[in-house]
């Protein structure tokens, strides 16, 4: 732009000068020059025109860089929450089978165990002892008055032939699995066959227990409807044992609670 200013100011004083020598030449120098001028003029603003535009788009790539920077961010911030979302969740025992539901992913597998039904000391939980053992120090053989782990068998035909299962699993050995569950939280409901609005079914089963009969005592678990067994036979070699459990009337209310009626449980997620 400064260049056209310099380049107009000397035809200018050309002008100037031939005027002073010729008239009539100086007129057509001058009608030359004032449309010089005008095209001059419209360059000018062509090139504001132009420097304006290129202001606008150098604005327009800037926003447009601006928002693939965000937009990108926002992805990264969705990958995180993903990965966040992975990481957590809950977990449960699934007594009585090998797999998980679809919902869960298998953790390991392996054998309920607990302590004798005899016992009337020591803990009173069930536990998934795996597959694959590993031994820190040991020395073999009992060496003291400690608890003792042993697997664990179905009891579902004693002094009754009411039996919930599809077929009878007496005497045979239970196994187990670990599941691990996308949701948070996981929950076992007893006396209930379906979860609660906003909860997700893992799985149904029935309730089951050590017998009254015994002075040990143990947990509630929830052992599936279609329980699996481990396969290397069915002798009876008692160890911990498993008894369906049933409502009865008092200070339980009836009804709802049927007295005698064996009680169904679900295992919940959400």
């Amino acid at each position: 732009m400064y260049k056209a200013k310099r380049l107009c100011f000397r035809i200018l004083v050309v002008v100037f000068f031939i005027c002073q020598t010729d008239g009539n030449e100086c007129g057509e120098l001058q009608e030359r020059f004032s449309q010089l001028e005008k095209e001059f003029s419209k360059l000018r603003q062509q090139v504001v025109d132009l420097e304006h535009n290129a202001e606008k788009e150098r604005n327009r790539r800037y926003l447009l860089d601006g928002e693939l920077d965000i937009e990108n961010e926002v992805k990264k911030v969705i990958q995180d929450v993903q990965g966040i979302k992975q990481d957590m969740g809950s977990t449960y025992v699934r007594w009585g089978r090998t797999e998980c539901s679809s919902n869960s992913s298998v953790v390991y597998k392996g054998y309920t165990g607990g302590k004798w039904y005899g016992d009337t000391g020591g803990p009173a939980n069930y536990v998934c002892m795996p597959e694959d053992p590993q031994w820190a120090k040991y020395l073999d053989g009992f060496q003291d008055r400690g608890n003792r782990m042993y697997g664990t068998e179905y009891e579902d035909n004693y002094e009754s032939t009411f039996n919930p299962f599809n077929v009878h699993r007496d005497d045979e050995d239970a196994p187990c699995v670990v599941c691990k569950s996308q949701r948070a939280t996981t929950v076992m409901i007893p006396a209930r066959t379906s979860c609660y609005n906003g909860w997700h079914l893992e799985y149904t089963g029935y309730l089951m227990t050590m017998s009254r009969a015994y002075q040990s005592s143990s947990e509630y678990i929830c052992v599936d409807k279609d329980p699996e067994i481990i396969p290397h036979g069915s002798k009876s070699e008692d160890g911990n044992l498993l008894y369906i459990v049933e409502a009865a009337c008092g200070s339980l209310p009836c009804l709802p609670y049927v007295d005698g009626r064996e009680l169904a449980c679900a295992v919940c997620s959400k």
